[in-house]
């Protein structure tokens, strides 16, 4: 990493660590911004006027910015050759198969990461965003939780950008590769959804029980795009397919089993008898325990009598039923979210933030605390108090309570993320006093 580009950036965040993430193109920090940390990615020096690269970071920003999902990374902000994501403790998925080898021997465990993976790769499909770079390095597993987070847009397709310049060989399908003619009659073949699951095929194939995907993996990877899942929808269905062949294998063991112990009944009554009744005496009494073995061989065999010729998934009839109704938020309703939540706002950041902030931009502070560091932490507590305030009038207008329908994490989403925009960018005021080249992110408030 080039020293003079670590001095730049202390001098704009004099708390910045240089992280050893980076790739090719970028020197990767972790940066302290209003006591809260965040991830900075910088072009390398050599790329900083390479107009190819710059539009490649204005892309992945912009595409970013306007995304909204648990499981990707949240852009923040972003400077000439410099963007600001939010800061996840955790370690790429490469390293925590290294580090966590037990893990993934778990089918459940497997199972919810895959499940939040494709969530987030088909909600950026849903966006017309082909991400076109997924790979172990690129995915986040969080340290508490081991939750998925999703990362790294630079090389993404979208409607509006549709230059994709980078890739990462090792995942990359064939027409990503070599565009050329694949398969008879298609033409020529360009990157689409379908490049994305050739990728997730990849990376199945790294985790320590890939095995049990093998069908998965092999159509996944299929080298015309055409004889691939045709989306993410197509994809999980096959993963739900696989559990439920798993489900059946063990019904079949378990009916073996009884047919076994009814054939040597049947040949020795009174011998197997009390071999069972001894038996049964060495066994836990624990009722759970019991209880526990019946449930599972019901729900098993419930899974494979119910089972149509298509080996359909079941639905479980214990989620509750009003579920069916949640929908998401519109545009508009997201747009009124952060209108109502703003309106609480302003009055009270003008009242409790906005004069902390004019007294540091007219230096009455600088004798005591000549640094952003040394005030960012009376800053901090100023925004919370306020914010407590913002959140009791949400509470008093109940705007969970507008969108019954909806899920109450959306609503919470949308205006948690408009409560950050403002105390982002009053942090950003008072951090320009000390360094005037810091630029401003656009005023939550339209002044």
């Amino acid at each position: 990493m080039d020293t003079s580009s670590f001095s730049d950036i202390q001098q704009t965040y004099p708390d910045a660590e240089p992280l050893s993430v980076g790739g090719g193109t970028c020197d990767c920090y972790r940066v302290r911004l209003y006591g809260k940390l965040h991830f900075l990615k910088r072009l390398k020096p050599e790329l900083r006027t390479d107009p190819r690269y710059v539009s490649a970071l204005q892309k992945e920003f912009e595409t970013g910015y306007r995304l909204d999902h648990p499981h990707l990374v949240r852009y923040v902000s972003k400077g000439d050759d410099y963007l600001l994501t939010e800061y996840v403790d955790g370690e790429t998925l490469a390293r925590f198969v290294v580090n966590h080898p037990e893990y993934f021997k778990s089918r459940k465990q497997t199972d919810r990461f895959l499940s939040q993976l494709l969530d987030a790769v088909g909600y950026l499909h849903q966006h017309q965003i082909v991400h076109l770079d997924l790979k172990p390095e690129n995915i986040l597993i969080t340290r508490i939780g081991h939750e998925v987070k999703l990362t790294d847009l630079g090389y993404c397709y979208t409607d509006t950008y549709t230059d994709t310049m980078g890739r990462t060989d090792k995942y990359a399908a064939p027409e990503q590769l070599f565009p050329s003619p694949i398969g008879e009659g298609q033409g020529e073949v360009y990157p689409d959804a379908r490049t994305d699951i050739y990728a997730i095929g990849k990376i199945l194939q790294t985790l320590p029980n890939s095995y049990i995907y093998n069908k998965v993996i092999a159509r996944c990877t299929a080298t015309d795009p055409s004889n691939r899942y045709q989306s993410i929808d197509e994809l999980q269905s096959a993963l739900k397919r696989t559990v439920s062949r798993m489900s059946v294998l063990l019904l079949l063991v378990v009916v073996i089993g009884l047919m076994t112990a009814l054939f040597l009944f049947s040949q020795k009554p009174a011998e197997t008898t009390t071999v069972i009744a001894e038996t049964l005496s060495e066994q836990p009494t624990d009722s759970a325990f019991h209880s526990s073995k019946l449930d599972t061989v019901a729900h098993i065999h419930k899974t494979f009598i119910t089972s149509s010729p298509e080996r359909t998934p079941v639905v479980p009839e214990q989620i509750p039923q009003q579920q069916s109704t949640l929908r998401e938020l519109t545009d508009s309703e997201k747009a009124e979210i952060r209108r109502i939540t703003l309106d609480i706002l302003q009055p009270i950041y003008q009242r409790r933030v906005e004069p902390l902030i004019k007294s540091i931009i007219q230096g009455d502070f600088d004798d005591r605390m000549p640094s952003y560091s040394q005030i960012s932490d009376t800053i901090t507590k100023i925004c919370i108090e306020a914010d407590q305030e913002v959140y009791a009038g949400l509470r008093k207008v109940d705007i969970n309570g507008m969108y019954p329908e909806v899920p109450e994490v959306d609503v919470n989403t949308v205006f948690l993320h408009a409560i950050g925009e403002a105390d982002h960018y009053y942090s950003q005021l008072a951090l320009r006093h000390f360094y005037p080249k810091t630029k401003l992110p656009p005023d939550p408030f339209g002044k």
